[in-house]
């Protein structure tokens, strides 16, 4: 396609059982605005095709305007605040780690505790909901493997207790700190929060609770099952696996879905540029997808071109050949989306050969600086409205207005329309509308676009 691309998926199942996946990735693309144009377009086709508020009818945004913000959010959020997010997430799980391993080496260990710990006596597990032992399934003595320098062992214990007052609440600080982070850094973006909660709580409820009965063994085990967790948490491949910004898995992967479930998986790619220079590119779609379809996605590069079966574009960007409906004046930020009918090519699994359509949003700082924009690209000489009678989504299908506008000396199609503070292209092909007609509903040129957002209904 004239397109470098890389592999985005694999290595899945990775270290503690965590799969590694994706990367960040930030583009450099280097985007052309619309210039100022004299009105010419008439008044009637303003009227007829242009100036949607996107309201309900009462003054409250519409459906799909209230979709199109969360999609905007959600890539503004991962552009803008994801990489210091996770920063904060591993430093709050470091500072567990390092909890347990200073108050650990405090611990005074007997020959008969270290028997135990070793397996060699007995087996001791931690109750209370909590079916967890210290050994791995071949017997090795995970204790030993943690990265704590455990005292040596001695005939003279002289504490009743393994760790003092002050350390069991220093723990429990340090793992309510974390949990703390994840509310206020990764909540709600990402799912977690209740079972890091649930995890904190009853894991330092129980070592507190053989704290108190002198229990040695069953601390360190409590200590060792601390240790582990945590560091798992601050791995790159649970970040990878469960947090990952490219792919992403998350809820964004839901705003961009239409509401109504669907027979055919659905893969996006965005693209998304705010207003401050934060970038973000990535693949999206949901955790109903299962690995093996995900490892049949390989070398490919989100958006690298626009469809080839819709578009006859060849290596034409999405990107470039919106340049002309692009708009800055007053814009708060913008994104480009392919929506890809996740099937099984013949020629292969890479994203340019699936069936796909693309959507260019632009969201400005009010309705009215968005409406300005409508009409000023209508009032341009080089675009103007196609005769064709496209209707487009489940909210107010006929809401969208076919035109042809110019790329790179060619007429190019697409449809348009405005809800609330949102201007949204969509359908966007050197193919005119006229030659996109078919019999078969399987083939139709909008297929892909009823798995995304669009398909929103007013309700």
């Amino acid at each position: 396609m004239g397109y470098s691309r890389r592999t985005v998926l694999g290595l899945l199942g990775a270290s503690v059982g965590l799969g590694a996946v994706g990367a960040a990735r930030h583009s450099s693309l280097a985007q052309s605005e619309v210039s100022e144009q004299q009105p010419t377009t008439s008044e009637a086709a303003r009227q007829t095709n242009g100036g949607e508020s996107g309201t309900a009818g009462d003054g409250t945004p519409s459906a799909l305007s209230r979709r199109t913000e969360d999609v905007m959010d959600e890539l503004s959020w991962f552009a803008g605040e994801y990489d210091d997010a996770i920063a904060a997430l591993r430093d709050s799980a470091d500072d567990v780690l390092a909890a347990v391993s200073d108050h650990g080496v405090t611990i005074q260990l007997s020959d008969t505790v270290v028997e135990r710990l070793d397996g060699e006596t007995d087996r001791p597990r931690l109750d209370r909901g909590w079916p967890y032992d210290i050994w791995w399934d071949e017997g090795q003595r995970r204790w030993r493997y943690v990265d704590v320098a455990w005292q040596d062992p001695t005939d003279e214990v002289t504490d009743e207790t393994p760790l003092s007052a002050s350390a069991v609440a220093d723990i429990r600080a340090r793992t309510d700190a974390f949990v703390d982070t994840f509310a206020a850094e990764l909540d709600p973006h990402f799912s977690g929060l209740a079972a890091e909660e649930s995890f904190a709580t009853a894991t330092v409820d129980t070592i507190a609770e053989f704290n108190r009965r002198g229990d040695i063994a069953m601390v360190v085990a409590g200590l060792v099952r601390l240790y582990e967790h945590y560091e798992a948490l601050s791995s790159a491949a649970y970040v990878d696996d469960s947090l990952s910004d490219d792919p992403i898995r998350n809820r964004l992967a839901g705003y961009l879905s239409a509401p109504a479930p669907t027979n055919t998986p659905a893969l996006f790619e965005v693209e998304y540029w705010g207003r401050s220079g934060d970038t973000h590119r990535a693949f999206v779609y949901g955790d109903s997808v299962g690995g093996a379809r995900r490892g049949e996605l390989y070398d490919g590069e989100p958006l690298a071109t626009i469809d080839g079966s819709t578009g006859d574009a060849g290596g034409i960007r999405l990107q470039d050949a919106v340049s002309e409906l692009s708009v800055s004046a007053d814009r708060v930020d913008r994104c480009y989306v392919l929506v890809n009918e996740w099937d099984r090519p013949d020629s292969g699994y890479y994203s340019a050969e699936l069936t796909s359509q693309p959507i260019f949003v632009q969201r400005y700082e009010s309705a009215a600086a968005a409406s300005d924009v409508y009409e000023r690209l209508l009032d341009r000489t080089d675009i103007s409205e196609a005769a064709a009678d496209v209707t487009l989504g489940a909210a107010d299908p006929d809401a969208w207005m076919p035109l042809r506008f110019p790329h790179q000396g060619q007429p190019w199609s697409a449809v348009m329309r405005q809800t609330e503070r949102h201007l949204l292209v969509a359908g966007v092909a050197r193919r005119p509308f006229e030659q996109r007609e078919t019999e078969v509903p399987s083939t139709r040129w909008t297929a892909p676009l009823e798995l995304s957002w669009l398909w929103t209904t007013t309700a």
